[in-house]
């Protein structure tokens, strides 16, 4: 044999080998490999996206919890200012309906005081005039007379 032809064989060999690689292997492996870094830069960009909306639904959450505490003291302020009129109004109401009620016994007491001084005006009215019939009725003596005022005055 001759080292030309086998020389020869091993180039044709060779140029075959290396067209069925790149025909068979390296183009899908090259494909496989672009396909691959594509998915993971697909990848890598959506977790920054991802990672951008995590920090601005932070924000949002931070901002909405925010506006939530301070409508809530707002509702707290609201319900004690609310709270505090009511009592006072209740405080003016109870001073107002004990002034009423204080005014109608003091009214009431002195109604009842002026039917007693008329019943005591009527009884000294009588008793003076009982008094007067018994000392009329006897005869005029000053220790009848004083007896007989005594009796009315024990009655």
């Amino acid at each position: 044999m001759n080292v030309t032809a086998t020389l020869f064989g091993q180039m044709i060999t060779f140029i075959v080998f290396v067209w069925f690689i790149k025909a068979y292997l390296w183009e899908p492996l090259t494909q496989a490999m672009e396909s691959r870094t594509k998915k993971i830069s697909d990848g890598l960009a959506a977790a920054e996206q991802g990672q951008k909306k995590i920090e601005q639904a932070t924000i949002e959450f931070s901002t909405r919890i925010d506006q939530a505490k301070t409508q809530a003291s707002s509702i707290i302020t609201d319900a004690e200012s609310k709270s505090k009129n009511i009592v006072e109004e209740a405080r003016v109401a109870a001073r107002e309906e004990a002034q009423k009620i204080a005014k109608t016994s003091s009214q009431q007491l002195e109604q009842e005081i002026n039917v007693a001084r008329e019943k005591l005006k009527a009884e000294v009215a009588a008793m003076s005039l009982l008094c007067a019939e018994k000392i009329i009725s006897k005869e005029i003596d000053k220790k009848m007379h004083d007896k007989i005022i005594d009796e009315v005055v024990n009655k």
